[in-house]
C-alpha cells in the first residue's frame, strides 16, 4: 500500500464509498419495491391477510374471536364453546371464508389510509352462513341458537393510537415504491462504477459480492427478527401467535427474496476468485478454525465466547430450531460449493483479467466484514428469541395493608362470622377451550383478583390419552355413583361417548380438577393449587375456603398440596367450637381452610364438611321463584352455611340466568331470607359465572362493609 502511486489511493477511496453507497441505496431499494408492493397494493395486502388464515396461529386468533362475538350476543351458548371453537376454526380456514375477508379487508385497508373515515369496520356479514352450515352437525340446537348476525370482526374509532401511524407508514410507502426500481437501477451502476474505478478490480469485485451478498443474507434474517419483535410487544399470547403469523404471510416471500440476492452476490464474488479457490476440506478447516481459534485481543475473545455459550444454550433449550439452523448451514455450504465448482468449470471461458493469479491478501478482509456482519445480526435475533422465551412472568409486588380480606373490621372477626364470595365449580372456564359445560367465564386467577375467596372444586383422578383425560372412577368408591346424579343424564351420556372414543394405552395416573368427567374438560390439580400460591404471597393477608366435592383419594389431594406448596398456607387449627378470628389465621400463616363433602380421611387439615361442619341449602332451582333455604346435605349443627345460588340447567349452564340471579339486590335479599329463617349468617355465597352481577358486593354488603369502587381486574 505504500508505494502504491497518488492516484491509485484516492481511485480505491471513492471506489470504497461508491460500494458503500450502492450497497446501501441496494438495500433501501429491496425493501422499498417488497414492502410497497405487500403494504400498498390494497388487492396484495388482502391476498395476504386471506392466505394468512391457514397459519394455525391466525386461524386460531380469529376463530376464537369470532366464537367470542357469538357468544357475546347469544351468552347461553357458553357452554358449547370448545365446540364452537372447533367448528369456526374450520370454517375459518376453509377457502370460501378466505374469499368472503378479501372483499373485507380490501375495504377495511382503503379505512386506514383515508383521513376522512370515522371507524375501520372488519365486517363479515356471510360468515354466520358457513358457521350455521358447520354447526348443522353439533346438535343441541346450536346452529338454530346462533345470533342472526355477528358483530365485526375488527372495529377501531379513528381516534385509536395506531390509526396515524400505520396512515403515515402506509403513505411513506407507496410514495417511495415507484423510486424502488429506479433504485435498484441506480445500485447496480454505481457498484459496476466502483469496480471499474478501482484499481484492483478483482478485490473491488470480491467487495461487491461480498456485499451483495450480506445484504440479501440481511434480508432473509429480517423476516425472523421482525417475528421475535412483533411477538414481544404484544402481551397476550394469543394475539402475540397471530402477529407472528400475520408476519410470516406478509414477510415470509422476504426470506426468498433475500435468498436469492444473496446468492447472486455469492456467485459474483466467486468470480473474483481462482477456480480452484475453495476446496470442501479447507473450506472446513478455516470454519473450525475460526471458531475455535482463540484471539488476541481480549474483546474479541470474550466475543467468541459470549457467541459459542448463547449458540449452545439455544442448541440445549430450542434443539429442533437449532436443528433448522444446522440444515440451513449446510444447505449454505453445498450451495457455495456448487457455485465455486461451476467457477472452476467456467474458468478457461473467463477474462484474463478475471483468472489466473490468486487474489490479493486484502480480499479476505470484506469477506470477514460480511460474514461477521451476517453472524452478528442472527446472533442478535438469537439472542432476542432465547431471551424473550426465558423471560420471566412480570412480577408484581406484594400488598401490605393492616386489613383482612380487604377490610379492617373483619380482623377481629370469627372465621364462621364472615361471609366468603364463593365460586361454583370454579374449575371449569369459558375461557378453557377444551372445556364443555364451564359454569365459570373465567379461570381461578381472575376470581381471585375479582374478590372472590371460596372455591368449590372437584377432585379427580385421570389418565391423559392424547388430548384427554381418562377419568379413573375406581379411584373412590362413590364415584360412579355420585356422578351420574351431579351431572344430569346428557352430560353422562356425552362423557361415556367421547371416553370409548379414546383409544391408546392411558399415561401415567394424576391428579385433575374435573366435573363428571375429565372427558369432557380436566385442569392438572397442581398447577392449580400453585395458583392459590402465587396469589397468598402477593396477599398476605387474604384468607380462603376451598371447598372439595371429593372424588379422588384423600392421599391424592394431601400430596397435590405438597407439591404445589400450598401446604406451607393451610390453616392447620380446630375449626369450632372456638372459632379463629381472620386476624388469628393471617398472624399463624394458616390462610387456606380445605374442606371435603365425603372423605378426608386421616389428613388433619382436610375437614369433613357435610359431616357435621356444614349446612347448606338445596341447589337444583329451575327458576328464580324456586328459591328456598331449606336444609339439604349436611347437618343442623354445621356452623358453616353453605348458599347455593344459581338455576340449574345441568348440563349447559347458562349466563343469561346468571345476569338475573348474580345481581346483588338479588343475592342480599335471598342471604337475608335464608339468614331468618336458618339463624345463620351464610359463609360461603356460592354463585356460577362469579365476573356477572356482583356477588363480591353482596358479600361485602352482608359482612356490613360499604361498596368497593370498580375495579379492573388484573389479566394474568
Amino acid at each position: 500500500m505504500a508505494d502504491q502511486p497518488r492516484g491509485h489511493t484516492w481511485k480505491s477511496r471513492i471506489a470504497g464509498l461508491l460500494a458503500g453507497a450502492g450497497l446501501t441505496v441496494l438495500t433501501i431499494s429491496l425493501l422499498m419495491m417488497y414492502v410497497g408492493r405487500v403494504l400498498v397494493r390494497e388487492d396484495t395486502f388482502a391476498d395476504r391477510v386471506s392466505a394468512s388464515l391457514q397459519d394455525p396461529r391466525v386461524g386460531e386468533f380469529v376463530a376464537l374471536k369470532i366464537t367470542d362475538a357469538v357468544i357475546a350476543q347469544q351468552p347461553d351458548l357458553t357452554a358449547l364453546r370448545p365446540i364452537l371453537v372447533v367448528v369456526t376454526r374450520g370454517v375459518v380456514t376453509s377457502k370460501p371464508f378466505r374469499a368472503l375477508v378479501r372483499p373485507a379487508v380490501r375495504q377495511a385497508h382503503r379505512a386506514v389510509t383515508s383521513s376522512t373515515t370515522e371507524n375501520i369496520l372488519l365486517a363479515l356479514p356471510d360468515a354466520r352462513v358457513l358457521i350455521h352450515e358447520a354447526l348443522k352437525n353439533v346438535g343441541a340446537g346450536a346452529a338454530d341458537r346462533l345470533p342472526p348476525r355477528l358483530q365485526p370482526v375488527l372495529q377501531s374509532p379513528s381516534g385509536a393510537p395506531w390509526r396515524g401511524a400505520a396512515r403515515v407508514g402506509v403513505g411513506i410507502a407507496g410514495a417511495l415504491r415507484p423510486f424502488g426500481r429506479l433504485g435498484l437501477v441506480a445500485a447496480i451502476l454505481v457498484l459496476a462504477a466502483a469496480v471499474v474505478l478501482s484499481p484492483h478490480k478483482r478485490s473491488a469485485l470480491l467487495t461487491a459480492g461480498v456485499g451483495i451478498a450480506t445484504v440479501g443474507a440481511v434480508l432473509a434474517l429480517t423476516v425472523p427478527a421482525g417475528r421475535v419483535l412483533v411477538s414481544s410487544v404484544i402481551a397476550d399470547p394469543a394475539a402475540s401467535d397471530a402477529a407472528a403469523g400475520l408476519w410470516d404471510a406478509f414477510f415470509g416471500p422476504l426470506r426468498v427474496a433475500g435468498i436469492v440476492v444473496a446468492l447472486v452476490g455469492a456467485t459474483v464474488a466467486l468470480i473474483a476468485q481462482p477456480g480452484d479457490s475453495v476446496d470442501p476440506a479447507a473450506l472446513r478447516d478455516r470454519i473450525w478454525t475460526f471458531v475455535t481459534q482463540r484471539r488476541q485481543n481480549p474483546w474479541a475473545e470474550a466475543g467468541r465466547l459470549l457467541g459459542l455459550g448463547i449458540a449452545g444454550l439455544a442448541a440445549f433449550i430450542a434443539p429442533s430450531a437449532a436443528a433448522t439452523v444446522m440444515v440451513v448451514v449446510a444447505g449454505a455450504a453445498l450451495l457455495l460449493l456448487s457455485l465455486a465448482e461451476v467457477r472452476r468449470l467456467v474458468q478457461p471461458y473467463l477474462p484474463t483479467a478475471m483468472r489466473g493469479a490468486a487474489v490479493e491478501t486484502r480480499v479476505a478482509t470484506p469477506v470477514l466484514v460480511g460474514v461477521r456482519v451476517v453472524a452478528l445480526l442472527a446472533l442478535g435475533v438469537g439472542a432476542a428469541a432465547l431471551l424473550l422465551r426465558l423471560r420471566p412472568p412480570q412480577a408484581v409486588a406484594a400488598t401490605g395493608s393492616d386489613a383482612c380480606n380487604g377490610a379492617v373490621e373483619l380482623c377481629a372477626r370469627p372465621f364462621n362470622r364472615v361471609v366468603f364470595p364463593t365460586a361454583h365449580n370454579a374449575m371449569g372456564a369459558a375461557t378453557n377451550p377444551t372445556w364443555l359445560f364451564p359454569n365459570q367465564d373465567v379461570d381461578i386467577r381472575p376470581l381471585l383478583d375479582r374478590g372472590v375467596r371460596a372455591f368449590l372444586l372437584d377432585p379427580y383422578r385421570g389418565n391423559v390419552m392424547g388430548d384427554r383425560v381418562r377419568t379413573d372412577f375406581d379411584a373412590v368408591a362413590h364415584a360412579n355413583r355420585k356422578v351420574a346424579e351431579v351431572i344430569g343424564n346428557a352430560a353422562w351420556q356425552a362423557g361415556m361417548r367421547v371416553r370409548e372414543r379414546l383409544t391408546g394405552e392411558p399415561g401415567a395416573s394424576a391428579g385433575y380438577f374435573c366435573h363428571g368427567f375429565c372427558e369432557l374438560g380436566a385442569i392438572p390439580m397442581v398447577p392449580t393449587l400453585r395458583t392459590f400460591v402465587e396469589f397468598l404471597v402477593l396477599h398476605p393477608t387474604e384468607v380462603i375456603i376451598i371447598s372439595f366435592e371429593d372424588y379422588a383419594p384423600p392421599a391424592d389431594v394431601a400430596a397435590a398440596f405438597e407439591e404445589s406448596g400450598l401446604i406451607d398456607f393451610v390453616y392447620r387449627g380446630p375449626l369450632g367450637p372456638t372459632w379463629p378470628t381472620l386476624g388469628e389465621m393471617i398472624a399463624s400463616g394458616g390462610r387456606v381452610v380445605v374442606l371435603g363433602d365425603t372423605d378426608v380421611g386421616d389428613v388433619p387439615w382436610y375437614h369433613h364438611s357435610m359431616g357435621g361442619l356444614v349446612t347448606e341449602t338445596p341447589y337444583t332451582f329451575h327458576t328464580p321463584q324456586e328459591f328456598n333455604c331449606r336444609p339439604n346435605r349436611g347437618t343442623l349443627t354445621g356452623e358453616l352455611f353453605l348458599i347455593n345460588h344459581w338455576i340449574e340447567t345441568t348440563p349447559t349452564p347458562r349466563p343469561s340466568n346468571a345476569e338475573i340471579v348474580n345481581q346483588r339486590d338479588v343475592l342480599v335479599r335471598r342471604a337475608r331470607q335464608c339468614q331468618r329463617e336458618r339463624r345463620m349468617l351464610p359463609t360461603m355465597l356460592a354463585v356460577d359465572f362469579a365476573g356477572i352481577g356482583d356477588v363480591v358486593g353482596a358479600a361485602r354488603e352482608l359482612n356490613g362493609l360499604p361498596p368497593l369502587a370498580p375495579v379492573v381486574p388484573q389479566s394474568r
